[in-house]
C-alpha cells in the first residue's frame, strides 16, 4: 500500500502548508499551547462576549482554561512520547497543526480588534520570550500564548489600545516602533508566517490580519478600504510633527493586497502616519499569468457532491466524525502538494512520513491522512475559495497590475522570490515588479518554494537589512566600511562553505600544506609554523590558473591557525562583470549560502575579500589584519601555454613598503598542481587571432575591463581566459608558507632596503615552486589521479604525499 505515502505527504502538505515544517520526532515533542478544548472554549468566550464600551474592557474576564494554560511550567509542557505516541505521530501532528489554526483565528495576540462590518480582524501581537531551543517556531511560538483583549471598530479608543500596547513593550517610555501589518495568503489566516511571529514582534508593533470564512466574504474593495481605515484610526493620536511610520508586509495574495493598499495610502492626505514602505512575499500579482481562474471552480464544484451532513452537524459546526475526507478536499490537498512545498519541505514531509511507517499501521495512515485533508475543507472551505479566488484576484489585479499606477508607486519596496514557486511565476514576476517600481529591491530565495517564509528566510534580518531601512539602523550609522565593518559569517555558515564548495575540491585535488620555521628554514607538514602574532600579516603568492585554489588556502588558514585571510580581489571578480545587466537591484539575505550563491565573486566576499587597490591594501594592513595578495594578478591567473609557475611581478616594491610602515610579517607563499589539472587548447594571443570578429570582440571585451594594477591602463592587461580543457582527474595540489620576513626594522622610505626584501620574498616564491615541483616526484599519487581516488575509497583519507626529506630548506638568510 505504497499509494498511502503519497496521501499521508499531501495530507501534511494541507495541515502544515509547509511553512516551516519541523514535525515531532520519536524522543520528545512538545505539547501545544492550545489544546482544541480550549479553543473551543475560546470561540465560546468570543461569541458570546457583546460589543462592550471601551471604558469596560478592564472587566473582561479570560477563561479560567486559558489561564491554566498561561501558567504552566516549562516542565509541564514537555512530555515524553509513549510507545502508542509513536505510533500516532502523524495523528498527533495534524492536531497540533489544527491547534494552530484555532490559535490563529482566535487568539495569538494580546489585543484584537474586530472589524465586524467587513468579516476582519487585526490583531496585535505582543514581543514574547525567547524561544530559541525551539527547531518548530511555527509549533511553539510564544505568539500562540498570548490570549487577546478583544475591541470592537465602532466603539474603541485608540488611546487605550496604546496604553495597552506599551505595557507590552519590553522598554517602557522608549519611542514607539514602525508599525508592521501583515496581511495574509487566500487562507486569510497567516499559517505560512508563523515561524515569523516572534522576532517580528520583538522589533515592530507588529500586527496581523484575518478574514473570517464564516461570515460573508467582503469584495476587494472593502478589503483595501478597511485596511486604510485600520491604517488612520490606529494613527489617529500620533503627533502631527511625530507621524507613525507604518511597513506592509503582504505575501502570496496578500502581496496584492498591499500593493493596492499602498495605492489607497498614498492618496491619503495625513500628517499622522508615513508609508515607509511594503514587502511582497511571492506575491500573487502575477495571478492572471497563470491557470487558477480555470481549475478553482471545477475543484470548489466538487463541494456539490457532498451531503450538508458530510459537511456540517446538527449544531452547524464542522464535522469532524466522518472518517472519509471530502472529493474537494483530496483533490485540493493534492493540488496543493503539487504546487505548494519546494524540495527541501516535501522532503521534509516524505523523510517524517517514512520514520513513522514502521510504527503505524495503514490504517492509522490513512486515518491521520483523511484528517490533514479535513483541515482544507475546515479552515478554506470550497465556497470561501471560490469566492476569493474569483471576485479577490481578478479585481485586485486589474486594479494593481495598471503601469501607469505601478510606475507612480515609489514606496520603497521589497520583492521576496522564492525561485522554486510552482505555484506562481514569482521568479519573473520579480523581475518585472522590480523594473516597473520606482523603488524597488528583489530578493531571491533560490531553492524556495510558495511558502518561502521557513527556517531559511529571518523576514525580520531581511527588514533590517534592506534598503526600506525599517528601523532606520542605515540612517543613523555612518555607511558601511568593508574593511573595518566586515566580519567573518558565523560558524554554521563557515562549515556550510566548506562543505559544499571546499571539500568536493579538496577531495579532488588532495591537497598537500607545509609550512617553514623562520629561524631554521626547515620545512614542516602543516601550518604550525605560519607566523601569527599581534602585527598585520601579509601572505604574498603565486596566483594559479584560474585562481581555483583560493578556497583552499582561505579555509585552511582559518581552521588549522584560526588566520582570517582577506583577498585583493580583480576589480572583475570584485564588481561582478560575469553576472551580466543588473536591470533589478538585487538584496542578498545575510551571510546567505548554498545554491543560492552561483557568482564565486559573491562568496568571496562574504568571506572577507575587497576589491586590490593601494587604498584597500593600505587599510587592511593598517587595521592589523590578514591580507592575501598575488601581485602577478590576472597575468598568472590567465596564463598562456608553457607559463606555467611563472611568475609575473610588477617592478615596484609598495607592497613592502607599505609592510614596513606597519611592521607587518610577510609570509611567501608558493603553490602548485593547478596548471597540471587542465589542458590549454588556446591561449590568449591565439584566442585574439580567432577569425569571423570572435577574436576582435575578445579583445574589446578585454580593454573594456578594469586593470587591477592601478598605475596600469585598462588595455595593458590582457584579461581573456585561456581556453582549457579539465584533466579527468586533477594533479595533487602542494602549497608551501615559506620563510618568514620580519619588517620591523625596515625602512619604508629606504629604496634599496625595501627593493632588496622584495627581491628575497620574489625569491622565496620562486624558490618554493621548484622545491615543490621537485618533490612532487617522490609522490607516486602526484600525477596519477586514478591511483590517488581508488586510495581515498579503499581507506577514507588521502593518501601519503612525499616524505620531508624531498624538500630542502629555505636558503634565504634572516
Amino acid at each position: 500500500m505504497k499509494i498511502i505515502y503519497p496521501l499521508a505527504a499531501a495530507s501534511l502538505c494541507v495541515a502544515t502548508r509547509v511553512a516551516a515544517f519541523s514535525p515531532p520526532m520519536h524522543h520528545h515533542r512538545r505539547i501545544a499551547f492550545f489544546s482544541s478544548a480550549v479553543a473551543q472554549d475560546t470561540d465560546n468566550h468570543i461569541d458570546a462576549t457583546p460589543a462592550l464600551p471601551t471604558e469596560t474592557k478592564d472587566s473582561i474576564e479570560r477563561p479560567n482554561a486559558i489561564t491554566n494554560v498561561l501558567e504552566e511550567t516549562e516542565q509541564d509542557r514537555t512530555v515524553s512520547l509513549t510507545p502508542q505516541d509513536e505510533e500516532n505521530a502523524i495523528e498527533q501532528f495534524v492536531a497540533d497543526m489544527r491547534s494552530v489554526y484555532s490559535d490563529l483565528e482566535n487568539g495569538g495576540g494580546s489585543i484584537k480588534l474586530r472589524m465586524a462590518e467587513a468579516g476582519v480582524s487585526f490583531t496585535y501581537v505582543a514581543p514574547s520570550p525567547s524561544y530559541s531551543s525551539e527547531t518548530n517556531k511555527q509549533l511553539f511560538g510564544g505568539w500562540r500564548k498570548q490570549m487577546p483583549t478583544l475591541y470592537d471598530s465602532t466603539n474603541v479608543d485608540w488611546n487605550d489600545i496604546h496604553s495597552d500596547i506599551v505595557e507590552t513593550q519590553p522598554q517602557s517610555g522608549a519611542e514607539a516602533p514602525p508599525m508592521l501589518i501583515y496581511l495574509p495568503g487566500l487562507d486569510g489566516l497567516g499559517i505560512s508566517a508563523t515561524s515569523q511571529f516572534d522576532d517580528l514582534a520583538s522589533s515592530f508593533e507588529l500586527w496581523r490580519m484575518t478574514v473570517d470564512k464564516s461570515m460573508p466574504q467582503p469584495t476587494f474593495a472593502k478589503l483595501v478600504s478597511t485596511v486604510v481605515k485600520f491604517v488612520k484610526d490606529s494613527t489617529s493620536d500620533a503627533a502631527d510633527d511625530s507621524p507613525r511610520e507604518v511597513i506592509l508586509v503582504g505575501e502570496s495574495f496578500g502581496g496584492l493586497l498591499t500593493c493596492a493598499v499602498a495605492m489607497a495610502l498614498k492618496n491619503v492626505k495625513s500628517k499622522k502616519f508615513t508609508l515607509k514602505g511594503m514587502t511582497l512575499v511571492n506575491p500573487a500579482t502575477s495571478f492572471d499569468e497563470t491557470t487558477w481562474e480555470t481549475f478553482v471552480p471545477f475543484l470548489t464544484s466538487l463541494r456539490y457532491l457532498e451531503s450538508q451532513e458530510d459537511v456540517v452537524d446538527s449544531s452547524g459546526n464542522f464535522n469532524l466524525v466522518n472518517q472519509l475526507p471530502s472529493p474537494y478536499s483530496v483533490l485540493g490537498g493534492m493540488a496543493l502538494a503539487a504546487t505548494v512545498p519546494d524540495g527541501k519541505q516535501f522532503s521534509s514531509i516524505f523523510e517524517f512520513i517514512l520514520g513513522t511507517v514502521s510504527l503505524s499501521s495503514n490504517e492509522q495512515m490513512l486515518a491521520a491522512s483523511a484528517d490533514g485533508f479535513r483541515l482544507l475543507a475546515q479552515y478554506l472551505p470550497a465556497q470561501t475559495l471560490e469566492t476569493r479566488v474569483l471576485q479577490w484576484l481578478p479585481v485586485g489585479t486589474s486594479v494593481v497590475n495598471n503601469v501607469e499606477r505601478l510606475t507612480k508607486l515609489d514606496v520603497p519596496t521589497l520583492v521576496i522570490a522564492g525561485s522554486d514557486d510552482n505555484m506562481l511565476p514569482t521568479k519573473e514576476e520579480a523581475n518585472r515588479l522590480g523594473k516597473l517600481l520606482p523603488d524597488c529591491v528583489k530578493m531571491d530565495v533560490t531553492g524556495a518554494g510558495h511558502f518561502v517564509l521557513d527556517t531559511r528566510v529571518n523576514l525580520t534580518e531581511v527588514l533590517i537589512d534592506s534598503h526600506i531601512d525599517a528601523l532606520d539602523i542605515q540612517k543613523n550609522s555612518p555607511p558601511y566600511d568593508p574593511i573595518r565593518d566586515w566580519k567573518l559569517p558565523p560558524d554554521d555558515v563557515v562549515r556550510a562553505v566548506v562543505e559544499k564548495r571546499v571539500k568536493p575540491t579538496r577531495e579532488r585535488a588532495s591537497p598537500v600544506f607545509f609550512s617553514t620555521d623562520a629561524k631554521t628554514g626547515q620545512r614542516r607538514l602543516g601550518l604550525s609554523h605560519v607566523p601569527k602574532n599581534d602585527r598585520p600579516l601579509l601572505i604574498v603568492g603565486n596566483h594559479q590558473l584560474f585562481g581555483q585554489d583560493l578556497g583552499m588556502i582561505i579555509s585552511q588558514l582559518l581552521e588549522d591557525r584560526n588566520i582570517v585571510a582577506r583577498g585583493l580581489a580583480h576589480p572583475t571578480l570584485a564588481d561582478g562583470l560575469f553576472r551580466g545587466e543588473q536591470e533589478v537591484r538585487t538584496q542578498r539575505r545575510r551571510y546567505e549560502f548554498g545554491e543560492d550563491i552561483r557568482f564565486e565573486g559573491d562568496l568571496f566576499q562574504m568571506f572577507g575579500a575587497v576589491k586590490v587597490s593601494p587604498r584597500n591594501f593600505f587599510r587592511l594592513l593598517q587595521t592589523n589584519q590578514t591580507a592575501l595578495l598575488f601581485p602577478g594578478g590576472v597575468f598568472e591567473a590567465l596564463h598562456g601555454k608553457g607559463d606555467d609557475y611563472k611568475l609575473f611581478w610588477p617592478e615596484k616594491t609598495d607592497f613592502v613598503r607599505i609592510a614596513a610602515k606597519f611592521n607587518a610579517t610577510i609570509v611567501p607563499l608558493s603553490a602548485i598542481g593547478a596548471a597540471d589539472s587542465v589542458t590549454i587548447v588556446a591561449d590568449a594571443k591565439e584566442l585574439i587571432e580567432l577569425p569571423f570578429g570572435i577574436g576582435e570582440n575578445l579583445s574589446n571585451f578585454s580593454k573594456s575591463t578594469s586593470a587591477a594594477r592601478f598605475d596600469a591602463n585598462d588595455d595593458d592587461e590582457t584579461f581573456i581566459p585561456p581556453l582549457a580543457v579539465p584533466k579527468p582527474f586533477p594533479a595533487r595540489h602542494y602549497f608551501l608558507f615559506g620563510r618568514s620576513f620580519d619588517t620591523t626594522l625596515l625602512d619604508p622610505k629606504n629604496k634599496d632596503e625595501c627593493q632588496s626584501m622584495y627581491l628575497r620574498v620574489k625569491n622565496e616564491v620562486e624558490e618554493g615552486i621548484d622545491a615543490l615541483l621537485n618533490a612532487r616526484k617522490d609522490d607516486p599519487y602526484a600525477l596519477d589521479g586514478v591511483k590517488r581516488s581508488l586510495y581515498q575509497r579503499a581507506f577514507g583519507k588521502d593518501p601519503p604525499t612525499f616524505p620531508l626529506s624531498s624538500l630542502p630548506k629555505s636558503r634565504n638568510n634572516l
